[in-house]
């Protein structure tokens, strides 16, 4: 499905071609630079996480070196008579690979799975950069069609306008109308064309910043699709609490710092290695022997001038302010959900009386040119019923957009933005 949809994708620059709004948020997840960047860092912290489990295996390095060098004989306790205390310079020709392992540093162990859970963390946050650039690429889409139906409804008051004005033309020239019924209608007809122009240059530049957000270039022209409203069932606060992606970026962050501080506790603890060699040794390659080494090692952390305690008290707070965060994450997502509910439920109230009036203002106003064409009205009414019109208008289309906007924002506060278009 996710491959059609970018295979679709890759067509859509064709002139008017229409672009659904499914398909573009199909492309966010191939094409948007935000997601992609925010994927990288997820893949990113992966190998650092990777880097700090390798510190646990076994770590094998090759050494070869020569070199000239003197030795103070009396310095290490053999004199004899007659030998001088320093011999040399001679050389020596040193060739050998060294392996050592980790076999108890539990502190280690704790910063990788604390790695690990930061791993978890950023993906979590890159699904929250996802959806909240979903979110956006919804939000430009709807305002794109509410542009594009304000567009469409103002061209159709231009022609409105030019009727009347073409209608009062031929009263002046009767002498059923005069010059300032004229100018009122010319000064009409060509305010509503300079607000067509304006309408669509906002539409234009809307759909510049959704192509902008979804990641696809500029290109030619794109035709948008109509969004139905779609009835959505209710969402509580303990779902959108377990679906959203901020919040399980949260509780993997508390697990990450929950090690973080385990790693600083275990500071205390012994680390043990094991370490070997096995090489030639002597003055050059030709008369060198076998000599090998092994052992093992015991670190105990004795006296460390607090840096251990102050790691835990560190680690401790870093907990403390995770916990106000989680407070505050929960009392953002429980404000969310209820301002969406609230804002759907009075834009379809509020839409309900729109629609009502701009159906009434359009009856008012053919009323308005039926009397004036008869004589029982001035060209004042006209004008007025025009005016009413296009307020009746504007404020239905922004209600309707409005409850589609609340229904996907209804829809990311419950934790799946893509719910909208389902």
């Amino acid at each position: 499905m996710k491959r059609w949809a970018a295979v679709l994708l890759l067509t859509v620059p064709a002139w008017g071609e229409p672009l659904t709004l499914a398909q573009a948020l199909a492309a966010v997840d191939k094409l948007s630079p935000a997601v992609q960047e925010a994927r990288l860092r997820t893949l990113e912290q992966e190998s650092r996480a990777l880097v700090e489990r390798s510190g646990l295996g076994p770590q094998l390095n090759v050494s070869i070196g020569g070199s000239y060098q003197t030795t103070n004989l009396q310095g290490i306790g053999l004199t004899f008579p007659g030998v001088p205390s320093r011999i040399g310079p001679y050389g020596v020709f040193d060739a050998r690979p060294r392996v050592t392992q980790t076999v108890l540093d539990l502190s280690m162990m704790s910063r990788w799975r604390a790695a690990r859970e930061r791993t978890g963390q950023l993906d979590a946050e890159a699904g929250t950069v996802a959806e909240r650039t979903r979110e956006a690429v919804i939000e430009l889409y709807l305002q794109a069609l509410m542009a594009e139906s304000q567009a469409r409804a103002g061209a159709a008051r231009v022609e409105t306008a030019g009727t009347v004005l073409a209608q009062t033309r031929d009263a002046e020239q009767a002498g059923t109308a005069n010059k300032l019924d004229l100018a009122r209608a010319a000064q009409v007809r060509e305010s509503e064309q300079a607000r067509l122009v304006l309408l669509r240059r906002d539409r234009d530049s809307v759909i510049t910043l959704l192509k902008r957000t979804i990641g696809m270039g500029q290109g030619p022209a794109i035709e948008l699709v109509e969004v139905q409203a779609r009835e959505m069932g209710a969402v509580s606060l303990s779902q959108a609490l377990e679906l959203r992606p901020e919040i399980r970026a949260l509780w993997a962050k508390q697990r990450s710092l929950t090690e973080e501080k385990r790693a600083a506790q275990r500071e205390r603890w012994p680390k043990v290695g094991a370490f070997g060699d096995y090489g030639v040794l002597g003055q050059s390659p030709v008369n060198a022997v076998s000599t090998y080494t092994v052992g093992g090692s015991l670190n105990v952390p004795v006296w460390t001038s607090g840096r251990i305690e102050n790691g835990i008290k560190a680690a401790q707070f870093r907990l403390d302010q995770w916990e106000q965060e989680k407070r505050s994450m929960e009392l953002q997502v429980e404000q969310e959900l209820v301002d969406a509910r609230q804002n759907r439920e009075a834009a379809a109230e509020a839409l309900k009386s729109a629609s009502k009036a701009t159906k009434e203002a359009r009856e008012a106003l053919e009323l308005a040119r039926l009397r004036y064409g008869a004589g029982l009205a001035t060209n004042l009414d006209v004008v007025t019923a025009q005016g009413n019109l296009a307020e009746t208008e504007e404020q239905e289309i922004r209600t309707r957009y409005e409850g589609l906007l609340a229904g996907a924002r209804l829809a990311r506060a419950g934790g799946d933005v893509m719910a909208f278009v389902r």
